[in-house]
């Protein structure tokens, strides 16, 4: 039987501070084995804020030398899915890519998935 998901709303500084309370406190690990433990293994999240950010990346820190090269990297693969650990789709579907195909063309091959640390 499929699991039943509760979905809620919270406004964004309330999702940033829950966000900044788990890196403040290293609890990455600590918070992705509780959850996976209960059985989850997916988030939903709505594509707006991401294409929002997407922008932001895209716009502002691919062009200039904020980032280091690491960071460099993390961003690329973020503005070419939306993400940069996994590629983002609908529900139950998979990996779905905004340039169609998931790679750079035919010779570049697929995309690079960084580790969840941003491959620093």
């Amino acid at each position: 039987m499929p699991r039943e998901i509760a979905l809620t709303e919270t406004d964004l500084d309330g999702f940033i501070g829950f966000m900044k309370f788990i890196a403040k406190n290293g609890l990455w690990d600590e918070a992705k084995a509780a959850v996976e433990a209960a059985g989850v293994d997916t988030i939903m999240v709505s594509t707006e804020p991401i294409r929002i950010i997407r922008k932001l990346i895209n716009d502002g820190l691919l062009l200039g030398d904020r980032l280091d090269a690491a960071g460099r990297k993390h961003a690329l693969v973020i503005a070419e899915c939306g993400c940069g650990v996994s590629s983002p789709g609908p529900p139950g579907t998979g990996p779905v890519f905004p340039s169609g195909g998931g790679d750079a063309g035919s010779d570049a091959g697929p995309p690079v998935v960084l580790p969840t640390d941003g491959g620093a």
